[in-house]
């Protein structure tokens, strides 16, 4: 008897196994199967509970698929539109709304970020310890180079507890206690601007740096500013507890047998570390935001300056963003960094792995885990390589789009435009017959003309200075440009 419940308990685990390892969602794309294979694998190998990988290529969504276990106790299964904890992968949103301000004439790098005559000159920034202070930039923030070195003073977004009570205020501490705790209590680490060392409160700061010039909460300025025009609608700052989760938002899982954390609201309850170990609401810009991968991939379609989806950003602002800093080769603002122009980032928190990256071979891709082990190195370093590993194995890449349903058309070299930007006429030559569309970056039509084939001029001096979206729709497909008005 004691042998069949035995035989019984290891069928059902086997069958149990297998059900877990082909949990899948989303469509299935045969030409990229071997990518269904390779989550499969990490999945397993590292006992992670669930995940999503979502993939861009020439600026289509081909793959988007969720695997594992959204809750484990439910066995609700990831769906390709669960949306999951970003940990520092939220630091290139905070980069790029940054970057906006700047194109925008709103900011410059270079501006000073505290003192009488910096960016957050308000009476609770003005209790300063240490006068290098003063010298910070907004460079030097988005580069890891403002002062500040974990590794010697801590990471004050990690103690939030013992900040709100020498601060006065009721745990856990918000962002903005955070920073007036630093200033008033540390001196820094190294003098501003002469070495990379990673910085989750430098980011922070800057989320303080966007409030201040916008007038606005860094939540609603980057939803509706940065995202909400890229249709990126369920992408926000997470909360600290499970019952406060967003809805469509995943579970999250320490390792087997990790130890509890002491609360961040009393210090005395012992909790799961994803939920109340750690602030993560006072973490809303380099640490906070929750989103599934393919909006990530939204997003990263709009800043990878590839000519085949329309980029938010301008390139000469694109590429000030990419480019290395002068403290760290691999490192720009806000991105990691190679010569092989490929830029990235990942992310982790007890329960979280993330990663995206921008392929210099106009790939784009999103995974997103909701598991740490204990060494989360190994598992950071397979995330890494998974997309790299298999993209030798693929030998097509599907015409599809998730997001349109339909094939997309990459832009056509035999169609001209100049000059960009424009004052008063925008000439184009294109190789036959077009209809012609200019719209506003929300979407409304500005401009619509039917151009023949040859040059043509198109007379723009009634349009406000600003950036545009062009559309040249012959019969060989559409061709997306931007163009700016000054």
């Amino acid at each position: 008897m004691m042998k069949k419940s035995i035989t019984k308990i290891v069928l059902a685990f086997i069958l149990f196994f297998n059900l877990s390892l082909k949990a899948q969602t989303g469509i299935f794309v045969p030409e990229l199967v071997n990518f269904d294979t390779a989550m499969q694998s990490l999945i397993s190998h590292y006992d992670v509970s669930g995940g999503q990988l979502a993939i861009t290529y020439h600026g289509r969504l081909v793959y988007n698929r969720g695997f594992g276990y959204a809750d484990t106790a439910t066995h609700l299964l990831v769906q390709p539109d669960n949306i999951f904890r970003l940990a520092s992968v939220s630091k290139q949103i905070t980069s790029v709304a940054i970057m906006h301000l700047m194109e925008q004439g709103l900011i410059h790098l270079d501006d000073t970020v505290f003192g009488p005559d910096g960016i957050l000159n308000d009476a609770n920034y003005q209790n300063i310890l240490d006068p290098l202070v003063y010298n910070i930039t907004v460079r030097e923030l988005l580069t890891h180079s403002g002062g500040w070195d974990r590794n010697i003073s801590g990471d004050p977004m990690f103690n939030s507890y013992a900040i709100a009570t020498t601060m006065g205020v009721s745990p856990p501490a918000d962002a903005v206690t955070v920073i007036e705790y630093v200033l008033s209590n540390q001196m820094l680490d190294f003098t501003p601007g002469t070495q990379y060392q990673y910085s989750n409160l430098g980011f922070c700061i800057l989320g303080r740096v966007i409030e201040k010039i916008t007038g606005q909460n860094y939540e609603d300025y980057v939803r509706n500013t940065i995202l909400l025009p890229l249709n990126i609608t369920d992408m926000y700052p997470g909360f600290n507890l499970q019952s406060n989760k967003l809805p469509n938002e995943v579970s999250y899982y320490a390792y087997p047998a990790a130890p509890y954390a002491y609360s961040v609201y009393d210090n005395v309850s012992l909790v799961p570390w994803p939920y109340g170990g750690f602030n993560i609401e006072a973490m809303d810009s380099h640490g906070a935001w929750v989103a599934s991968a393919e909006d990530l991939c939204k997003f990263l379609v709009a800043v990878d300056g590839f000519p085949t989806k329309p980029d938010m950003l301008l390139q000469s602002t694109i590429d000030i963003m990419v480019s290395p800093s002068s403290t760290n080769a691999n490192y720009a603002l806000g991105w990691c960094v190679n010569t092989y122009n490929n830029w990235w980032h990942t992310g982790s928190l007890p329960g979280t792995t993330t990663e995206i990256v921008r392929g210099s071979n106009q790939l784009n891709w999103a995974i997103l885990l909701n598991t740490r082990p204990y060494d989360p190195d190994p598992l950071t370093t397979a995330v890494d390589n998974l997309v790299w590993n298999v993209l030798p194995t693929i030998g097509s890449w599907p015409t599809f789009d998730e997001w349109s349903g339909v094939n997309n058309y990459e832009s056509e070299p035999s169609i001209s435009i100049y000059p960009n930007p424009i004052k008063d006429d925008l000439n184009l030559i294109i190789p036959e017959k077009a209809n012609i569309m200019i719209t506003g970056i929300s979407g409304q039509i500005i401009y619509t003309s039917l151009c023949k084939a040859g040059e043509s001029k198109l007379d723009l001096r009634s349009l406000s200075n600003g950036i545009y979206i062009l559309k040249i729709k012959t019969d060989e497909g559409v061709t997306i440009k931007k163009i700016v008005k000054q």
